[in-house]
């Protein structure tokens, strides 16, 4: 692989390792589509998240491009058809994200179940509303699952380790 481009914040350990791996990597991860458009040509492959949109004319001013590595688990961002029509790979990091985004739910959960938000608001304004808020626990509940891919296993998980009933479907 010769040089790669880093266009979005990724973590730090992720360039190093790429470094590590003797990938001759550059870190622009604050590049406007119109910079990226200008200098795409020398490069064999950029890494993008969600910010940076590959779409069909930066694609075609990308002549030596061999790879577009999409970190996270959609492709939205990526016109992935044509990039593939030109010879390009398209990978992306499906898994990477999936703990935070399971440990995200759950804490949203939990601050449901236990009026968070209302109690903090409240106390601010210098109320102690103690009953009024003091909400549910979650142990015992049965959680409901639409989706159980990687993230709604991991939550799943994580849902029955606190005492709740996990039910799901998967079409």
């Amino acid at each position: 692989m010769g040089k790669l481009l880093v266009c979005d914040p990724i973590a730090a350990s992720a360039v190093e390792a790429m470094r590590t791996a003797g990938i001759d990597v550059e870190v622009r991860d604050d590049i406007t589509l119109e910079d990226l458009a200008g200098i795409i040509g020398e490069y064999e492959g950029i890494v993008v998240r969600s910010r940076t949109k590959v779409r069909e004319d930066l694609i075609d001013k990308a002549t030596r491009l061999k790879v577009i590595i999409r970190g996270g688990a959609g492709l939205d961002s990526i016109d992935v058809g044509h990039a593939q029509s030109k010879g390009i790979d398209v990978r992306n990091t499906p898994a990477a994200n999936s703990n935070a985004v399971a440990e995200l739910v759950l804490g949203m959960m939990i601050g449901l179940a236990r009026h968070v938000a209302q109690a903090d608001s409240s106390m601010k304004d210098g109320r102690w509303e103690k009953k009024q808020l003091k909400g549910t626990e979650i142990a015992g509940k049965t959680l409901g699952v639409v989706g159980y891919g990687r993230i709604g296993q991991l939550l799943g998980e994580k849902a029955k380790a606190l005492g709740m009933k996990v039910v799901a479907y998967d079409p």
